[in-house]
């Protein structure tokens, strides 16, 4: 269940190496932000691997992984997420059943979509899925 931070350095290591996508380096305004996770498996283990990308800016604002995926891990990303935006974005979500709880806890707006604005994220995980083997040593979940 429990998250394992990704260093920020690796963060950029890795969205330099798997896509175009630039990361978010200091808090500011978001209007909307894309929040998504992923299922791998990284040597035999799956492992869920979470992401928050700004929608209009494309920054990648938080990137953890976890061996869970829960309502309790969804908060704790999500709490991590918020640390890069200086309010409460509307936030795009697919239709998992663990994010309900964290959004309504932390009293944010959110919006079930399955395309549209959230392509950025699912665009990042394409990328990652298809480049994991070049940084499988990078995702470690606890």
């Amino acid at each position: 269940m429990a998250l394992e931070p990704i260093s920020k350095s690796t963060v950029h290591d890795l969205a330099r190496k798997v896509s175009t996508v630039s990361v978010a380096r200091e808090p500011r305004y978001r209007r909307c932000i894309a929040f998504d996770e992923t299922k791998l498996s990284v040597k035999g283990v799956h492992v869920y691997v979470w992401s928050a990308v700004d929608v209009d800016s494309k920054e990648l604002l938080a990137l953890e992984a976890s061996y869970g995926r829960s309502s309790l891990n969804a908060l704790a990303f999500l709490k991590e997420a918020l640390r890069m935006c200086t309010d409460k974005p509307l936030v795009l979500i697919d239709k998992g059943p663990w994010y309900r709880w964290a959004f309504e806890r932390l009293g944010l707006e959110y919006r079930h979509e399955r395309f549209g604005m959230r392509n950025r994220v699912e665009r990042f995980f394409r990328y990652l899925k298809v480049s994991k083997n070049a940084y499988l040593d990078i995702i470690r979940p606890v």
